[in-house]
């Protein structure tokens, strides 16, 4: 029963440290968008917030690269730990076999497909700005 209560705090760890990275994602874009918007800048003023903006867009870009490392990490433990307990614990192979559960689709979403959009807006707003 451990190794079960073991799996389900690894799956929930997922979507913690995805909110975790959401959330400094979220205020680097505010940052980047504020420094951006601040208005009124002409001359050395504008050229030093734009450069200020793109070293923020650069950190946004290596923060999806942890973020999708980090979760592709995160999966493969969380996958070989559910395999361990297919192997060790009758009743979760019949839990997993009776609702018939392929895989973590939310979280594969979460740490594959998100922190990839992430990367897509900065490298974006690299280029664009």
């Amino acid at each position: 029963m451990r190794l079960w209560e073991y799996f389900l705090h690894e799956d929930t760890m997922i979507m913690q440290r995805a909110n975790l990275f959401l959330v400094a994602q979220s205020l680097q874009l505010v940052a980047y968008t504020a420094i951006l918007s601040a208005g009124g800048a002409v001359g050395r003023q504008a050229e030093s917030a734009k450069l200020t903006a793109h070293v923020i867009a650069i950190f946004g870009v290596a923060l999806a690269v942890i973020w999708l490392y980090v979760g592709h990490r995160q999966i493969r433990y969380t996958d070989g730990l559910r395999r361990r307990l297919v192997a060790k614990v009758p009743d979760f192979a019949e839990t997993q076999a009776a609702v018939h559960i392929r895989g973590p689709k939310a979280a594969v979403f979460i740490a594959y497909t998100i922190p990839a959009l992430a990367g897509v807006l900065w490298v974006l707003l690299l280029a664009v700005s």
